[in-house]
């Protein structure tokens, strides 16, 4: 009886099978391996105190502009500082009002304030007037004159209410009653603004 004959029926799995998951497998490393490096920045961004991208402040500092006297005329400059963020605007005030007393750091710019803790009470109200009680050393130490006495003040006043949204006047309290006039050349019976003029 002759031997049927007929085509070969192959069991050869499909080739193609093979390479496509292959291609999976690599598509999936390499995401994997992208968010592996991704996670350093992500990171970086979410911790507290982090950089921010850009070079721009850190989360707990703030710039602010200080204002200290010219050295060759009757005007106040701006000196910027990297101060402590507080989630208190009095801290910040009372930082401000310390950083003034401690001097400029440019020499073209002269102290206001005498050196030292000249801070009694600090706090600032519904109005948004910040009230400055000055320990009586304020004065003492001062070297007083017209002009030295308005440098002084609105070294303060210009310094509290151009930096912060939460001030818009500030009265003076020295040495906790009122009113006293710096050497009689300020009326300080009242809150006072930003005085502008004097800036250069």
């Amino acid at each position: 009886m002759p031997k049927r004959t007929g085509a070969k029926i192959s069991h050869k799995p499909d080739d193609r099978l093979p390479r496509t998951s292959s291609l999976i497998v690599m598509a999936m490393i390499m995401i994997a391996a992208l968010g592996l490096l991704a996670l350093p920045c992500l990171y970086a961004q979410a911790s507290p105190g982090g950089e921010v991208p850009g070079g721009l402040e850190t989360a707990r500092t703030v710039t602010v502009s200080l204002y200290y006297a010219d050295n060759a005329r009757f005007a106040l400059l701006s000196e910027q500082r990297q101060l402590s963020r507080s989630e208190s605007p009095v801290a910040l005030g009372r930082t401000i009002i310390r950083e003034l007393s401690a001097g400029p750091l440019d020499k073209q710019r002269v102290r206001t304030l005498p050196k030292g803790e000249l801070l009694k009470t600090f706090f600032i109200d519904s109005d948004k007037t910040a009230y400055v009680d000055l320990n009586p050393e304020m004065w003492t130490h001062h070297p007083g004159g017209v002009q030295a006495d308005m440098l002084a003040i609105y070294s303060i006043v210009n310094s509290l209410v151009l930096n912060m949204a939460e001030i818009d006047a500030v009265k003076i309290l020295s040495p906790g009653r009122e009113p006293v006039p710096a050497a009689g050349h300020l009326d300080l019976r009242y809150p006072l603004k930003a005085n502008i003029l004097l800036i250069r």
